[in-house]
């Protein structure tokens, strides 16, 4: 029971293989009205200000399809605003995941409660951890790729989340 309640805080409300796969459909089936998205590996290559291929384009459908979208980064202001400007949306830099601030940052820049917020992540400890904080909807997505910068540090983590999904029965 208590691993249970512990596991609840990294549980997101969905999983997909990638940013890409989440639809309209899911968004309303979670009843959000707009959506936060992580940069490094998740909407952008890890530590650059690249966006990934076809990020810019999903950004674009999901406002067109009613639902604003805020890039909420732990990265630096100067990494984050560049990569919001090519995206073309609103950006909580700094953001400080797992803590909760990001996210009622980015509800408050929208207008919105943080219920009526999804964040979109590729880190169940930092993502979807701060977004279950901070009362939003979470969803998880798998990472673009191996982060290729603090290697033993990034191994660690991915090694903790894939044992976290697998006692979450998320697994995939």
């Amino acid at each position: 029971m208590k691993l249970e309640k512990l596991l609840n805080g990294f549980r997101p409300d969905l999983c997909r293989d990638s940013l890409l796969e989440v639809t309209p459909a899911d968004l309303a089936a979670l009843g959000v009205k707009a959506v936060a998205v992580d940069a490094d590996n998740t909407s952008s290559f890890d530590g650059t200000t690249r966006p990934l291929p076809g990020a810019t384009e999903w950004i674009r459908k999901t406002m067109d399809a009613g639902y604003p979208v805020i890039l909420v980064s732990n990265a630096a202001v100067e990494r984050a605003e560049t990569l919001a400007t090519q995206h073309g949306i609103p950006v909580v830099p700094l953001a400080r995941k797992p803590f909760p601030d990001g996210c009622r940052k980015a509800a408050e820049k929208l207008g919105i409660s943080t219920d009526e917020l999804v964040m979109i992540g590729d880190q169940l400890q930092t993502d979807i951890l701060g977004a279950n904080w901070a009362g939003c909807r979470s969803i998880f997505v798998n990472p673009y790729e191996r982060e290729h910068r603090l290697y033993l540090y990034f191994f660690v983590k991915r090694t903790l989340d894939r044992i976290l999904l697998r006692l979450m029965n998320l697994d995939r």
